[in-house]
């Protein structure tokens, strides 16, 4: 298992951009020719601003979550290990992700509440994933996101039932009766990992003293989203592409697509994500556009978006050099007392 470890940490990268290699031999004559049109630069931006802006909003949604377990925790703070956690993605050792990374760091920075630390992390993410769905399942409702084929009407379905599960979710870890049960206070008296679970149980008593503060989070969370979604967006717009899907279509398809490369293990999801928004771009195209045309389109929106992405991640490039000592021996702390981030996360190193 751990060879198998070692090995995908070296191979990840490679298993990527081999897949993105294909999509381009696959859509070759029609990405060249969308390569030589002009481009709308102003576009571009614009696109910098939602992203970047949109990225800057999930750190603040974080910050609030870190404040509400009465942290120490200013906003500077939440940038640098926010940055630190994006440009992660790309460039971390080993196969961990930029959440991994954030979440050791908080946690080494909170020894004494190394899983409220932990579990800020948690809840900032199922925040993150919640609001997502709720934008395709908001979206699938506008009159111009056409349905017409089964594999849509599937993905509006999911959409519905991850916003409806999603809700019920956080409606019952916000409710003291919840966590109050019996069967929940007896996680606490689990060998090993009752003393974790019961710091965990904590921070969500905590949570539920101040709802506010995970609804305004989960608000912020729609409004980045739909920032990000609007950047994508204009990334298209960007390439001057003879075709593109609408702004309401791209928010509904977008959150499938984003929580697809969100769970591929591969750095940022690359390969996915193209993969993902190449098809949708095929299963929404009108009847006047052919499927390699569309595919071409998708594929090109999508490596624009990788553009501004790595283009706002690289900020956090200073944030990441400056630290890297810190995260390397951070990492290897972890990895030394426990496989798992979570694992003996109430225990003073």
């Amino acid at each position: 298992m751990e060879l198998l470890k070692k090995s995908w940490a070296w191979l990840k990268w490679p298993v990527a951009l081999g897949v993105v290699a294909w999509l381009y031999l696959r859509n070759r004559e029609s990405l060249e020719q969308i390569a030589h049109t002009p481009k709308a630069w102003h576009y571009l931006f614009a696109a910098l601003l939602l992203v970047g802006g949109s990225a800057v909003l999930t750190f603040f949604r974080w910050f609030l979550l870190v404040r509400a377990q009465q942290f120490e925790f200013p906003f500077r703070d939440a940038l640098r290990l926010g940055f630190i956690g994006l440009i992660s993605n790309y460039v971390a050792p080993g196969a961990v992700g930029g959440d991994i990374v954030k979440a050791i760091l908080m946690a080494r920075d909170q020894k004494s509440r190394r899983a409220a630390a932990i579990a800020t992390v948690i809840l900032d993410r199922i925040l993150g994933m919640l609001a997502l769905v709720m934008v395709g399942a908001i979206a699938s409702l506008l009159p111009a996101v056409a349905l017409d084929q089964p594999e849509l009407r599937t993905v509006r379905l999911l959409m519905w039932v991850g916003t409806g599960a999603g809700l019920v979710g956080l409606v019952l870890m916000l409710t003291p009766a919840f966590t109050h049960a019996r069967w929940i206070r007896k996680l606490e008296s689990l060998p090993k990992i009752g003393k974790l679970l019961g710091e965990l149980i904590h921070s969500v008593e905590l949570y539920q003293s101040r709802p506010m503060a995970v609804v305004l989070a989960l608000l912020i969370s729609l409004v980045g989203h739909a920032g990000l979604i609007s950047g994508f967006f204009l990334c298209a717009l960007w390439m001057k592409q003879p075709w593109t899907p609408d702004l309401s279509t791209h928010f509904f398809f977008m959150p499938t697509a984003e929580l697809f490369g969100a769970f591929v293990p591969v750095p940022a999801g690359m390969g996915a994500l193209e993969g993902v928004v190449s098809q949708f771009y095929k299963d929404v195209r009108p009847e006047s556009i052919s499927a390699e045309s569309a595919a071409a389109a998708g594929l090109i929106a999508t490596l624009a978006f990788r553009v501004v992405s790595l283009g706002v991640a690289a900020i956090g490039g200073a944030y990441y050099l400056t630290a890297r000592r810190e995260i390397v021996d951070a990492l290897h702390e972890a990895e030394v007392q426990n496989p798992t981030p979570l694992a003996d996360a109430s225990e003073t190193p």
